[in-house]
């Protein structure tokens, strides 16, 4: 009758490391340490290393993908 194609489906890891236990504790005390700095603006993050901010999240994350980290970047709003 119909033609309907199935639908495809991509598996996904369930964390990476910057949301791994470790990962957290590592992003909780870079933030501890440097989030008053970056007031106002979007920061990356992957296991307490900073990886890059801006004022928009559209351009981080361009940054991101351009230098091929957005599968391990973790973006928190500091606004």
């Amino acid at each position: 009758m119909y033609n309907i194609p199935k639908p495809t489906v991509k598996t996904m890891p369930t964390f990476t490391k910057a949301t791994s236990a470790e990962g957290v504790r590592q992003n909780l005390a870079w933030l501890k340490n440097h989030a008053k700095e970056y007031q106002g603006q979007w920061i990356a993050m992957n296991e307490g290393i900073f990886l890059g901010a801006n004022e928009s999240f559209l351009e981080l994350y361009k940054t991101m993908k351009h230098s091929s980290q957005l599968s391990v970047a973790l973006f928190i709003n500091l606004k």
